[in-house]
């Protein structure tokens, strides 16, 4: 009896607690969220959605409750799902943290500029309100009927081979993707086969957004998701065709009796997606790059004071997202004073940063001073920017140095005035006439003249009976068996897979085949002189830069150590596809006969 007396008074006295501890529980809680600000905003993971697509928005109030909670109007958008509300809190170093959303999934209905404007909720008192939100929707670039359901295909499950973009320039980073759409369970997507990508310099890519989407295609609802990027560079101007991709899925099979029967294997084809590439505007400049994209460049010293005796290191980094096999290395400005040789590479790599293949090179020039004094070198870089389409000038800080003189320096002076002068020779009197007329001087000389005429008169006479040299074109002829020969034997090397024999007997093709054709000397083989002398001869901008890429690539296999044996076989046919180019340019220039 006492026990239970005692359990009532018990059970009474917590009732009448209970009202007052939730009080205080929800002061205490009110307290610690009034320590952290208060925020409120609108997020979306795209402001750029193509036309058909969905996506989310969300709106979230941190370090307060909210109530009251009025949508914005989502004109020019379509609501297909939410709003759907979250609550939660949270504790991080004794400071209360809670958290709410309203979320909405959003259809782009049509192209263009659409403001999402700002939502409001009430909390603490107070109105707060979001940022207003800007989407922009555009058309979709991946080419006629890329997000259409295939001819002859299955309207529930298809996959596009789709690109970034209608049309390009030669060199520049397009991206094509297979897309599968589906309105089936699919348990995994296995790709089977791949274009060749004939016309492209191709890379494939390993980080890609794998994350499933929504999009409505003639009035269905799909959800799609991306199975391989592939990042495409164009090597000419001309429209090309990119062929079909071959998927196998694995479909659950319909019906109630599906998870016993288990998959079905689907096989699936992409349609050809076209890519209209364009040339680069003329003329280019002449100190163009080759490169066509978004590019950096920065240059530093190893030093800013040197003597005559030592070597100044100049290093340069370049990066950017276009064709890393046409790109020049830049060029410092000449001077007399410094002797600067040409660069070598000494690190290089290429990585992906989720949207686009990035590539990255370092250059190292040795500047050997000739003649003390201070120096002031501005390196430039030009590339080719194709959301402008124009060239522009890069440029940085220049690099400054002062030169002294060494222990070795040997002025410019002392070499004019190293022969002694000559004594001034007095006006000869009567007397000295006669002295000079009969000392054994005068008749040594005499003799001496009489021997030189001998000589020159039995010159040509020999010049007269020596046999005519073989006509030019005959001697071209010679050369150009010489050339070919050179030429004959690379495939075997490229069949032994000798990747440093192989670029060492290409280059000096290449060389040869310039000896000839322009006339080159062995001294003049360098890249600049070959790209004056070519510019001469009328030969395009773009034949000029792939000739001098290949040329960049067999000198960083021969001379600065790189392995670029996976390239053989692409380096191969550029480069009898660009001479087959060079010779008909020059042919057509008039400035040379071909035969």
């Amino acid at each position: 009896m006492k026990f239970s007396q005692s359990f009532s008074f018990f059970l009474r006295s917590a009732r009448a607690f209970l009202p007052v501890a939730a009080g205080l529980f929800s002061l205490q809680t009110n307290l610690l969220l009034a320590q952290a600000p208060v925020t409120f905003e609108a997020t979306t993971d795209y402001r750029e959605v193509v036309e058909g697509s969905a996506f989310e928005v969300t709106f979230s109030l941190k370090n307060a409750q909210g109530s009251r909670f009025i949508a914005p109007d989502f004109k020019g958008f379509k609501v297909t799902g939410g709003p759907s509300e979250m609550r939660g809190m949270s504790i991080v170093n004794g400071q209360t943290r809670a958290h709410q959303s309203w979320s909405y999934q959003l259809e782009a209905l049509r192209t263009g500029s659409f403001t999402i404007g700002p939502a409001t909720v009430t909390a603490n008192g107070k109105t707060w309100n979001t940022k207003a939100l800007t989407i922009q929707v555009v058309a979709s670039r991946a080419g006629k009927g890329a997000s259409a359901v295939p001819p002859n295909g299955d309207d529930q499950i298809f996959v596009t081979g789709e690109l970034d973009r209608e049309t390009a320039y030669p060199g520049q980073q397009v991206t094509w993707r297979i897309r599968l759409y589906t309105q089936l369970s699919v348990e995994g997507a296995d790709l089977i086969e791949l274009p060749d990508f004939q016309g492209f310099y191709s890379k494939e890519k390993r980080r890609f957004d794998t994350r499933v989407s929504y999009q409505t295609v003639r009035g269905k609802k799909y959800a799609v998701k991306t199975l391989h990027e592939e990042a495409l560079f164009p090597q000419e101007p001309k429209e090309i065709t990119i062929g079909a991709a071959k998927v196998r899925a694995a479909v659950e099979s319909a019906g109630g009796l599906g998870m016993l029967l288990g998959s079905k294997p689907v096989l699936l084809q992409t349609q050809p997606v076209r890519l209209k590439v364009k040339p680069l505007p003329d003329p280019a400049p002449a100190s163009f790059s080759g490169a066509v994209g978004q590019y950096e460049f920065s240059v530093s010293a190893d030093k800013n004071a040197l003597s005559t005796d030592d070597a100044l290191v100049i290093t340069i980094n370049v990066q950017g997202n276009g064709d890393g096999n046409r790109v020049a290395p830049p060029a410092l400005p000449s001077s007399d004073s410094l002797e600067i040789f040409e660069p070598k590479v000494t690190a290089e790599e290429s990585y992906e940063n989720m949207e686009q293949l990035v590539h990255s090179k370092s250059l190292e020039y040795i500047v050997l001073p000739k003649e003390p004094g201070v120096y002031s070198l501005q390196p430039s870089f030009v590339v080719f920017d194709p959301d402008s389409n124009r060239y522009i000038v890069k440029t940085v800080q220049s690099i400054d140095f002062q030169v002294t003189a060494g222990k070795n320096y040997r002025p410019r002076s002392t070499y004019q005035d190293s022969l002694a002068l000559l004594t001034p020779v007095p006006e000869p009197t009567e007397a000295g006439w006669k002295q000079w007329v009969t000392s054994p001087v005068f008749w040594g000389l005499c003799a001496l003249l009489f021997v030189f005429f001998i000589g020159v008169f039995l010159w040509k006479k020999q010049q007269k009976k020596a046999p005519v040299s073989a006509p030019p074109s005959q001697q071209v002829a010679v050369s150009s068996r010489s050339f070919r020969d050179r030429f004959a034997a690379i495939p075997q090397l490229l069949q032994a897979g000798q990747p440093r024999a192989f670029y060492d007997a290409l280059l000096k093709s290449i060389q040869t085949y310039l000896g000839e054709k322009i006339h080159l000397t062995p001294a003049q083989m360098n890249q600049e002189y070959v790209r004056r002398r070519l510019t001469e001869y009328q030969v395009p901008a773009i034949r000029i830069q792939a000739l001098l890429a290949i040329w960049q690539t067999c000198e960083q296999s021969v001379y600065a150590g790189q392995n670029q044996a996976a390239q053989m076989e692409s380096t191969w046919k550029a480069t009898e596809s660009v001479l087959k180019d060079l010779d008909n340019d020059l042919r057509h220039s008039g400035k040379i006969e071909m035969r």
